[in-house]
């Protein structure tokens, strides 16, 4: 036995296929935005940061270096029974020495990052190309198959909204439903 489904109205099918079409839409202004992100970490690790160490370790350098001429300038003008003598000095060399440390440290970290970040974000991409291709072709679908649904709905909800002209109206007489014709 058929059943009908009562369908009044189409909003629904039409709401989905607008959202679709603005989730679409989003999406795309998303993706371009992530892939901007991505391209802005690469540029900082191998642009910023690759000359950036490079620069405080020659500064670095340059501090120690100072700071071994300023304890050797000290520990000549004093004399050889004063430990306490030239502490500053030899603090400032401990200093300079970790500054430097730290520098190499970070230029070898930039050298990993640059591998690391370059592979993470080509990964990424191969993402990003996945849902591009969903937003370029089965959104698309999707949208005129909603369009194709929505249409169907539309001429079956107009059958029960138009009164059928040729109707019979409902007889006003007492006759039997045997002498109807």
């Amino acid at each position: 036995m058929a059943k009908s489904a009562h369908i009044t109205s189409t909003e629904a099918v039409t709401a989905l296929r607008a959202a679709l079409v603005q989730f679409a839409e989003d999406t795309g202004h998303g993706l371009t935005s992530l892939s901007m992100e991505a391209r802005r970490a690469i540029d900082w690790i191998e642009q910023d940061r690759t000359f950036y160490w490079p620069r405080e370790m020659r500064k670095a350098s340059d501090r120690l270096a100072e700071a071994r001429l300023e304890l050797q300038r000290c520990e000549l003008t004093i004399s050889g029974e004063d430990r306490r003598a030239c502490y500053q000095e030899k603090k400032l060399v401990e200093k300079a020495k970790r500054r430097l440390e730290l520098t190499e440290q970070r230029m070898q970290a930039v050298k990993r990052w640059k591998f690391e970040i370059r592979k993470a974000v080509e990964d990424f991409d191969v993402q990003l190309a996945k849902v591009q291709r969903y937003l370029e072709n089965d959104l698309p679908v999707a949208n005129a198959e909603l369009q194709r649904m929505a249409a169907a709905l539309d001429a079956y909800t107009q059958t029960f909204r138009q009164p059928a002209d040729n109707a019979p109206l409902p007889s006003t007489t007492t006759e039997s439903p045997e002498q109807q014709p």
